[in-house]
């Protein structure tokens, strides 16, 4: 039986180590850094960070995240690239959390899905260039009560697109706020949906540029106005809803279109 691939996360700066150390505490990868700086944080250390991607790349990893600039991912991961199908997943994020860019073995590898998980904890925007998910342009905003059921939510997601006069196949993303991270129907449900979820953080619901309408309920357990329109339309780019929110049982849903060159 093979056994599980590790998971790591890799900076090379003082600033950079921070925003991996809260990656790291979050996800539960194993934290690599150089070794002047490694015992701050309680990480293993490295000494050239060449060496480190030889040792990260050599199959014992499938995922690894790096807080460091693409260029550096590329040249160091370049030299023990072997197929998309056999790769590890690699993201690179900015040392600030601004990107979460899906670097090698995008579909196949997982990084797509790697880059939503990082863009979950720190409310980065992943960066995704993959045909088969790029060109999809249709975000589903998402909120459920507190352990609503896999199959309800799944019914609420072809409502609600069937309302919309889209297939499950044109989403390219669910949204939902950073409360419902550890939902485990809504994430059993967009697993078997073979979708793509981002969680926003909760800043984002509080920027008085967005003028979102309130909602007693989220506005009574979370502070914030909504969840599921305003979701849609903080994960989207140049958003217009095309179906509002709608409550359908315990889940409440809405769609937005990006407006790209599509």
């Amino acid at each position: 039986m093979e056994h599980a691939r590790k998971s790591a996360v890799i900076a090379v700066t003082e600033k950079g180590a921070r925003l991996a150390s809260v990656i790291g505490a979050e996800t539960g990868f194993e934290l690599y850094l150089p070794e002047e700086i490694a015992a701050e944080y309680g990480a293993v250390p490295y000494k050239l960070l060449r060496d480190c991607f030889k040792k990260l790349m050599d199959g014992t990893y499938g995922s690894i995240v790096a807080v460091m600039a693409q260029g550096i991912v590329t040249r160091m991961a370049a030299p023990h690239l072997k197929s998309k199908h056999v790769d590890p997943a690699v993201v690179a994020c900015d040392e600030v959390g601004r990107f979460a860019i899906s670097a090698i073995a995008g579909h196949e590898g997982g990084a797509n899905a790697l880059a939503h998980l990082i863009s979950s904890v720190t409310g980065a925007v992943p960066v995704i260039t993959t045909a088969t998910e790029a060109n999809r342009t249709h975000i589903i905003g998402i909120g459920c009560r507190r352990d609503t059921a896999k199959e309800e939510i799944i019914h609420a997601v072809h409502g609600a697109c069937a309302l919309a006069g889209i297939g499950t196949k044109d989403l390219r993303l669910a949204a939902s706020a950073w409360v419902k991270k550890n939902e485990s129907g809504l994430l059993q449900a967009v697993q078997e949906l073979n979708i793509y979820i981002r969680f926003l953080p909760e800043k984002a619901y509080k920027n008085s540029l967005y003028a979102f309408k309130e909602h007693e309920a989220p506005m009574k357990h979370f502070g914030i106005p909504g969840v599921a329109e305003p979701s849609a339309i903080l994960a989207a780019v140049n958003p217009s809803v095309i179906l509002p929110r709608t409550v359908m049982g315990s889940v409440t849903v809405a769609i937005v279109k990006e407006g790209l060159n599509d």
